[in-house]
């Protein structure tokens, strides 16, 4: 069971894909409608990036379609995915430009290239990842519903919600990644890197509740997410398998929307 998620869900982005947008869902549901538009904007925007960042060699063509045939068509696939959602719904202008910054960070992050993606830039890594997370879910809700203004709490709730879950994932690399990289754990290390971790978990439920200010089911699914996050980033470490992060730890990122369905019964 665990190699077919490692092979056909974990290693094609596809779970990653699915969790970013189970994230999305969960606002939808809570401030606005779900709309499988803007679902599919976000999930095949996803598997696009996703797996853009993992081709090699793609100064090479040849040898790059061989090695990476999977991660090509599957960017294919994502990009074509997110055209055709954006050409049914039909966005407004303000919201084609505010896909497009995101969309450009985004790509400027995962390009393969060492001296151009941005996550070549000292602790860049994480606060890109938690941006772009944010902006796509809860800050692009508000573009297309006219509401920039609102909600800044959510947004920050889960711009340090995403930073407490991805730094176990520079756990994981801590020894493969480049020193140049200068993540979290290569400088604080492994205990500070954790206690920063639940720190970020502990603001990102404060900022959730303080944004709707009375107690209610979609408080209780975040927090009840936030403390499975806080068990699992207790419990990671360089020793941990790829599974432990790229399944269970990426899962936190859907866990408000099963949690919220589940107080619904």
């Amino acid at each position: 069971m665990i190699q077919y998620f490692e092979k056909y869900l974990i290693r094609t982005n596809l779970w990653v894909a699915f969790c970013f947008g189970g994230l999305l869902a969960f606002f939808q549901l809570n401030l606005y409608e779900l709309n499988p538009y803007v679902l599919g904007i976000v999930f095949f925007g996803t598997l696009a990036i996703y797996n853009f960042t993992r081709i090699k060699h793609i100064k090479e063509f040849r040898i790059s379609f061989q090695e990476n045939s999977t991660q090509i068509i599957l960017t294919l696939i994502g990009l074509i995915g997110t055209l055709i959602c954006l050409l049914l719904r039909g966005f407004e202008l303000k919201t084609f430009l505010y896909l497009g910054v995101l969309a450009f960070v985004s790509f400027c992050y995962s390009l393969p290239f060492s001296n151009l993606g941005l996550r070549g830039i000292p602790f860049l890594k994480l606060f890109l990842i938690a941006f772009v997370w944010a902006g796509s879910s809860i800050g692009l809700l508000l573009v297309v519903h006219h509401s920039l203004i609102q909600y800044v709490s959510l947004f920050l709730a889960v711009f340090f919600f995403v930073i407490g879950i991805t730094i176990p994932f520079d756990i994981r690399d801590k020894i493969t990644d480049e020193s140049e990289l200068k993540t979290i754990p290569q400088t604080i290390g492994l205990n500070s890197s954790r206690i920063l971790s639940l720190l970020c978990l502990l603001l990102s439920g404060i900022l959730f509740y303080e944004e709707f200010g009375h107690m209610n089911d979609s408080i209780l699914a975040w927090w009840f997410t936030l403390i499975i996050s806080a068990i699992l980033v207790m419990n990671s470490n360089e020793k941990r398998s790829d599974f432990y992060f790229s399944f269970w730890v990426e899962s936190c990122s859907v866990l408000p929307l099963l949690i919220y369905l589940l107080l619904q019964f």
